[in-house]
């Protein structure tokens, strides 16, 4: 499950092409009747130079490997990563899906019984390092051989080929994309619309021993055959085990039946051993020609992109403005990241004027905010971040199925209480997505901005109204009596897990239990270490109420694999509307659909709220001598890999 991956890894999503305007002079003030006449605001000069403090150090692996789980690196996507162009790209701050190699709009995407294809335009007037153009072969050659070698991480994101047949050139300007099945938004705008573009020129030659040493082609088919023989088999093993259990031990038919399983048995054992054969012959192969990729050098490469290779000097990793494309120019001449040892050395950088930004993956700490406040000069910038927490149900349990008592635990949590409450580096997790573009800006959660008595007022008044009683109602300062649900049935103590790793949550929870405890709800706290708290939830799904974090990515096509396939639905979560909404999102390939839908289902989730949102982490920025055309945006400027080319020197 991709979502339960999301709670023990971060998630990996694409780099951000971001890509700045072209300067442009800033407008001058209005006219106003006074003796002193009116000035332009001075636009900013192109500066030489812009320093970024780095606590890792750089490797210049090559484009195969760094995209893939293989190479993939924090520091080597925030210097190179923008080196390579994508047909498309989410623009920051609002994340936007935008045009960048593409001209337009693709194609209506046309299917037949055999395939889907759609076609993109490139634009006439992109040209690599070298001086050579960007051409839809380079487009088609980086998918085929993303596939052929079945790369992982971006690549697979991008060019999938469980979904995607193949990309071919119609001509120059002209890319065609098959796919094997209707494409979703996530495998077309969020997927190969999106993926990196690599030189074919230049890496066409060099990957030919790589190729060589992939496997046959007919090994994959062969063991997808095998591999549909062996489940067949199984099955009708186990339909044989079932029927012996109704016949007579004795009997000439559970005789029958039993040497007939038996001779399945060995079989299904020569089957296995074909297929594991066939498997290590194939992955020892994929593994030697992948190694044998991502092993090549890649000294003069062309690019094509905001930024392009400089240097590399010891703890210097310098980039230049790749000026002249039509993404716009950076402000700055170059960029210089300096790797210092630790986080300390680098504030120290920032206070002394050595560097502009410090970049680190998970923004700065406490500490050195605290050491960095007030300090003249210096910009500290908080940002939501897409970590998240929610309280979730066991809706297995009747007594937690009701939404009126999600709504009525909403209410009375009060979701901007509890960020006060926990007093640390977390904002208020208004709702279900954090992207402006996918966000349903009407789906509020129930009592939002109230406070005061009003909360519990609203959370009375939801219980009462569902039928929910009490011998004694809560007041402020008295909480309710004797709580029974619309049955007449008081509500049991409920458990409310939480990992004791994670000082916010164990907080969190504990507020939480204070809070239920004035509508008259126990909700006993237990702190669990995070497998056992994961097997609770997912394994043996033995819990009432717990505290999950998740990273919400770009597209929140996380709000349905939550709760779809029903297999892997931790929580017991029964929306029939939910999922027939669902069904009909994966189905499209329309990225304004998609938006309905994706609204529909924050309205759905905020009526049922079979998860509560809690609160998001907060990331905070410092930089000083730049200011970016934009006051926030989503995981800081780390989660931009600094932004290089939207930075804006101070005159």
């Amino acid at each position: 499950m991709r979502f339960l991956r999301s709670l023990l890894l971060l998630f990996a999503v694409f780099i951000l092409a971001a890509c700045a305007a072209t300067p442009e002079p800033l407008p001058a003030p209005v006219p106003t009747n006074t003796s002193v006449p009116p000035t332009a605001t001075p636009l900013p000069k192109r500066a030489p130079l812009l320093r970024v403090a780095i606590l890792g150090e750089p490797t210049t692996t090559n484009v195969w490997a760094m995209f893939d789980e293989t190479g993939t690196d924090y520091w080597n996507y925030a210097t190179q990563a923008e080196y390579w162009p994508r047909l498309y790209h989410l623009a920051p701050p609002s994340m936007e899906f935008k045009p960048a190699t593409a001209m337009g709009e693709p194609s209506p995407i046309v299917c037949d019984s055999a395939t889907c294809t759609v076609t993109v335009t490139l634009r006439p007037d992109l040209t690599w390092t070298d001086g050579s153009p960007l051409t839809a072969e380079d487009v088609a050659f980086t998918a085929s051989t993303a596939m052929q070698f079945r790369l992982g991480l971006d690549w697979r994101q991008a060019y999938n080929p469980d979904v995607l047949d193949r990309v071919e050139a119609l001509n120059d300007a002209t890319v065609v994309y098959y796919f094997k099945v209707k494409p979703s938004v996530n495998d077309w705008q969020y997927g190969a619309l999106q993926g990196p573009i690599v030189n074919q020129a230049y890496w066409g030659p060099r990957i030919v021993r790589a190729l060589n040493l992939l496997p046959d082609e007919t090994l994959l088919p062969t063991i997808r055959e095998l591999e549909i023989e062996y489940a067949d088999m199984q099955s009708q093993i186990e339909s044989l085990n079932l029927s012996l259990n109704s016949m007579a031990p004795a009997s000439t038919v559970y005789q029958d039946t039993a040497n007939h399983a038996q001779r399945l048995q060995e079989d299904l054992n020569s089957v296995y051993n074909k297929l594991e054969k066939n498997r290590t012959e194939y992955e020892t192969k994929l593994a030697e020609a992948r190694a044998s990729l991502f092993s090549l050098a890649n000294a003069n490469e062309p690019t094509l992109g905001s930024w392009k290779f400089a240097s590399h000097i010891e703890k210097n990793f310098e980039n230049q403005a790749n000026l002249g494309t039509p993404f716009g120019a950076p402000w700055f001449e170059a960029v210089r990241y300096i790797t210092y040892p630790n986080e300390l050395t680098a504030v120290q950088a920032l206070e002394k004027g050595n560097v502009d930004i410090i970049l680190t993956p998970d923004g700065l700490s406490s500490r050195s905010v605290s050491r960095l406040e007030n300090k003249p000069g210096i910009t500290l910038n908080h940002n939501v971040t897409r970590s998240a927490r929610f309280l979730a149900f066991n809706h297995a349990n009747p007594y937690l199925a009701d939404p009126a008592l999600h709504q009525a635990l909403a209410c009375i949590i009060n979701p901007r209480a509890l960020v006060d409450e926990l007093e640390g580096d977390v904002v208020l997790l208004p709702g279900f997505v954090l992207d402006d573009f996918w966000r349903n800006m009407d789906a509020f959660l129930p009592c939002a901005g109230q406070t005061g008595e009003t909360p519990l007022e609203g959370a009375t008044e939801l219980l009462r109204t569902a039928g929910y009683s009490w011998s004694e109602e809560p007041t402020l300062g008295s909480p309710g009596v004797d709580l029974r649900n619309p049955d007449g049935n008081a509500l049991p103590r409920f458990t409310m897990l939480v990992s004791k790793e994670e000082v916010l949550r164990v907080k969190a929870a504990v507020y939480i239990a204070r809070q239920a405890e004035m509508l008259g709800l126990t909700l006993e706290v237990r702190q669990s270490n995070p497998d056992d708290l994961l097997y609770s939830v997912y394994g043996s799904r033995n819990y009432d109420l717990v505290i999950l974090g998740w990273r919400l990515s770009a597209y929140p096509s996380y709000l349905c694999e939550w709760f779809t396939p029903e297999e892997q639905n931790a929580f017991a979560y029964n929306g029939s509307r939910l999922k027939a909404e669902c069904e009909a999102w994966g189905e499209t390939s329309d990225l304004k659909q998609a938006q309905v839908h994706a609204s529909e289902i924050q309205s759905m989730l905020i009526e049922d709220l079979p998860l509560i949102p809690l609160y998001a982490g907060a990331r905070i920025d410092a930089y000083r001598n730049v200011r970016y055309p934009f006051e926030n945006v989503l995981d800081g400027l780390s989660g931009l890999y600094g932004a290089p080319a939207l930075a804006i020197p101070i005159p």
